[in-house]
Order: C-alpha cells, then structure tokens, then sequence
C-alpha cells in the first residue's frame, strides 16, 4: 500500500499543479506564454493519466475519486495569474515548481514592500514586520539545499557519491522546505489580518494606510506602484491565503 500511498501523493500533486495552469492559460494575454502552458498543461494530463492508470491497477481507483474531492479546484484569487516554469531543467516535481514559482513571485513583488520604507507601522509592531524578510532568506537556503542534493542524485559527475547517499533525503528536505514555507506564510497571513482589521476599526497600526506607493526607481517589478498602503497589505494578505491553500498543510 506503500507504492499506492506515493502515487496517489504524486496524483494530488499534479493536479493541484495543473488546476494552476490552466488558471495561468485561462488568464493570460501573452500568445507565447499560452504556447508554453499549454505544452505544459499537456504533458501534466498525460502524467495524471499514467498515474490513474498505475493506481487502477492496483485496485485503489475508488480512493482516488475520494481524495479528488478535496478542494483541490477550488480558484485562487492570484496564484491562478502566476507562470509555472521548472525550477531547474532536470526537475520532475511539478509541486516543487509550482510552489517555487510561487515564492519568486513573492519575493520580487511583495517582500521588498513589507518595509518600513513603504509600509509604515507603530513600534510595537514594527520589529514583527521586519522578522519576515531575514526568515524569507532561510527558507530559500533549504531550496537550496533541496537543489544541492538532487545535484548529488541526478548528475553523472556525482554518481559515485550518490550510490552511498540515502535517496530518501531529498523527501525529507522537501517535506522540510513544505512545513517552514506553511509556517511562515500562516504567520505573515495572521499578521497582515492584524493590520487590515485594526484599520477597518479606525486604529492607528497602520501610519500611513491611505498613502499611495512610489516604488523606488531601483526596483524592477512595479506592479504595486500606485497602490494605496492598505490595498498592498490586502493583496499580499489574499497572496498568502492562496499560498495555505495550496499546501494544505494541517496546523502544527
């Protein structure tokens, strides 16, 4: 029940990356982008479909139908916009790609943003904010460490390493990387609700909530220029709900 157990983790895993997909073809204007995607979206259908096929044959078909119902469809208010790419050439984990793509995305639109350059906030709230930025920088040191290891495994130049190395340790960094990802988004989610509810209530958290955002001219994604301070917060907070859905992770 093992190896059903693993296909079936795989199957979720595809199909929560090509619901994605399809939300970035369903969206985008960009003819070539589309081209891509729908290569993608392609290949994504015939893996599920081997992935039925092997889960089939091992007589669990019916525990597929009740793991397809767990609101894997459900729509996301932004990651559905977001391009898919892999995460390196070699790459075979969809989820890995989807989620990475994610992060990147975060990174260079948002992270930059929750500053006290843009985002101004009373004291005692202040030093939170800033946590989120040096603990952004450890997770991307496990991708790292999760991209090291398959180094190990899937290069010929190391294969006499990899034939003492335990395979199973690029699972553990990944489940690793799934959890401090969930734990950090859970966190910047209950802090943003903070900041969005006091505002709602005339509080004064926020200093400058009304404010429009001038991006400096040194940053290169501009997509929130001209963005009130409070629509800003509102959107990363919608970023991250999306984020928690997608992991689906059970609080620890």
């Amino acid at each position: 029940m093992e190896e059903g157990r693993s296909l079936q983790d795989e199957l979720l895993s595809d199909k929560k990356v090509l619901k994605q997909l399809e939300g970035v073809y369903n969206t985008s204007s960009d003819v070539l982008q589309k081209k891509r995607v729908a290569k993608d979206i392609n290949v994504m259908k015939k893996e599920i479909k081997s992935l039925e096929g092997k889960l089939v044959v091992l007589g669990i078909e019916n525990e597929i139908m009740e793991e397809e119902d767990t609101g894997i469809g459900d729509d996301y208010d932004i990651l559905g916009s977001i391009a898919v790419n892999k995460v390196r050439e070699d790459s075979k984990d969809r989820e890995i790609d989807a989620i990475t793509s994610y992060l990147n995305y975060f990174e260079k639109n948002y992270l930059s943003i929750l500053s006290e350059y843009y985002i101004k906030l009373d004291f005692n709230h202040s030093g939170k904010r800033d946590e989120f930025y040096p603990k952004f920088m450890e997770i991307k040191k496990i991708i790292n460490e999760y991209n090291y290891e398959l180094d190990v495994l899937n290069r010929e130049e190391y294969n006499s390493i990899a034939f003492y190395r335990d395979k199973s340790l690029v699972h553990k960094i990944k489940h690793r990387y799934l959890l401090v990802l969930d734990k950090y988004f859970k966190e910047l989610n209950n802090f943003l609700k903070i900041l969005i509810d006091d505002n709602a209530e005339g509080g004064i958290i926020v200093l400058n909530s009304n404010d429009r955002l001038i991006l400096d001219e040194l940053e290169r994604n501009r997509k929130l220029d001209g963005y009130t301070v409070l629509d800003t917060i509102i959107e990363m907070y919608d970023f991250s709900e999306d984020i928690i859905k997608f992991l689906s992770l059970p609080d620890i």
